[in-house]
């Protein structure tokens, strides 16, 4: 995606800011440099639903824009402090158009990225709060982690409001989880976690 959004200036957005709100038109296609932007709706009682997190490197509103509707389907927040590149929509489209290539690598990446849409579907329909919350540090390791020796460090700090948001689960049912999981040495840290692999996998394959 990078090659369509070569020659752009980037932008810096805080941590917390907003870029899309659910029902607003797709004017713009993004391209994250650095941080992450987390994809979310809320439900009728206020609960917030993580779906999914875009990292370094990945652009968004794709589905969306490529559906043909043209209006967002949930809200995209800064996680963190982020910089990226924007292209108004319409140029995007231009640019795909006149460009077979481009076209092709479009649709070999919005591919990708339906996959991870149905991997963070399966995380949310898991039967158990464990599995749930395993899922999740399985999904976010492959996504944003750092592996070293056995170990994958998660680049971006989580709270456990946030696990909870991604999971479907309250804070409380979060909370108790991850410390068993402390407890059983599979996740060490505090906000930036580092996960056991071998341990999450055995978890998974539960």
């Amino acid at each position: 995606m990078e090659e369509i959004f070569e020659n752009l200036p980037s932008r810096k957005l805080n941590k917390g800011q907003i870029l899309i709100y659910e029902g607003d038109t797709i004017r713009n296609i993004y391209l994250i440099v650095s941080g992450y932007v987390k994809v979310y709706s809320i439900h009728i009682n206020g609960a917030q639903r993580t779906i999914i997190v875009y990292a370094p490197g990945e652009s968004f509103p794709l589905v969306s824009f490529l559906s043909g509707q043209g209006i967002a389907r949930y809200f995209y927040e800064c996680m963190v402090d982020v910089e990226l590149k924007v292209m108004p929509q319409q140029n995007f489209q231009e640019k795909i158009h006149s460009n077979l290539d481009l076209g092709e690598k479009l649709i070999a990446y919005s591919y990708v990225m339906s996959n991870q849409f149905i991997e963070r579907i399966e995380t949310l329909s898991a039967h158990s709060a464990r599995q749930k919350v395993a899922a999740l540090l399985s999904y976010l390791a492959a996504k944003m982690g750092e592996e070293s020796s056995g170990k994958t460090r998660l680049d971006l700090p989580l709270t456990s409001q946030e696990i909870a948001d991604m999971c479907g689960l309250t804070r409380e049912t979060a909370s108790m989880q991850l410390q068993r999981m402390k407890k059983e040495g599979l996740i060490s840290g505090r906000r930036n976690l580092n996960i056991d692999n071998k341990k999450l996998a055995k978890i998974i394959e539960e």
